[in-house]
């Protein structure tokens, strides 16, 4: 399956992703490709912040680009024992602004889509866009091509994203921006959006229930169908030799 598929499909508003979803699988399966047909029938649709994150590709290439590429060139850093130097301190301004440019991109993708911008999306999008921007070769792709099956999570090298260099002590200015502990607004807020993605999978397990249960329904009344048909078949087979009997009768009596 080309990723184009994959793009194409992910493109489309979580509203409507089953669908397409579905429709994608139907046509692996009448092409043969059994296989992938079970695989893009395991994708789950996406949440606001996976489906913001996927438009970036669209939207903002080259910031997506620019966050890949000061990410890696980082990542070098930290591994040669550089990170401490002027170099290291332009590419995560770099690297900064492009994640800044970015999230305000994917803000205003969720706002036109009519999806979900609270502080909880926002920073499921930072923190998919941070982690896939420094994992390996395949999700760092599926950033780019905006088909990331999932929200990612930093760990590792992907948390030190907008960190201090290593070595540097943070500024007053710097430690009095650390973030806050989450307030109770921001908690209800999160525990609201987690009870969203909650009922939207159990919204999406119903859906497939209903599809499954009317799938089975219309088999079974293709194969009464086909029983009924079987038998009105056998009867006319029979009535069609007694004629013939009957014929050869006459005849034998003329």
């Amino acid at each position: 399956m080309k990723a184009g598929k994959l793009v194409e499909l992910f493109a489309k508003l979580p509203a409507e992703f089953t669908a397409a979803r579905n429709a994608l699988a139907k046509e692996l399966r009448e092409g043969g490709d059994e296989e992938r047909a079970k695989r893009v029938l395991e994708l789950r649709r996406p949440t606001a912040a996976q489906w913001a994150a996927n438009q970036l590709a669209r939207r903002n290439e080259d910031d997506v680009a620019a966050l890949v590429e000061t990410t890696d060139r980082m990542r070098k850093m930290q591994a040669r024992g550089t990170g401490a130097g002027d170099e290291l301190r332009a590419a995560m301004g770099e690297q900064r602004g492009a994640l800044a440019r970015l999230e305000t991109a994917a803000e205003g993708a969720l706002r036109e889509a009519g999806l979900s911008v609270s502080p909880a999306v926002l920073r499921s999008v930072q923190r998919t866009l941070q982690a896939a921007a420094a994992g390996d070769k395949d999700l760092r792709q599926a950033l780019q091509e905006g088909r990331l099956e999932s929200e990612q999570e930093p760990s590792g090298f992907e948390a030190l994203l907008g960190a201090s260099p290593r070595g540097a002590a943070p500024s007053p200015r710097t430690r009095a921006k650390e973030p806050a502990a989450p307030s109770k607004a921001q908690e209800r807020k999160e525990a609201a959006e987690a009870k969203r993605r909650a009922k939207e999978a159990a919204q999406e397990a119903a859906q497939k229930a209903r599809e499954i249960k009317a799938a089975e329904t219309l088999v079974r009344k293709l194969e009464e169908k086909a029983a009924a048909a079987d038998r009105a078949a056998n009867e006319a087979r029979d009535r069609a030799r007694e004629a013939r009997a009957k014929l050869h009768e006459l005849r034998a009596r003329s």
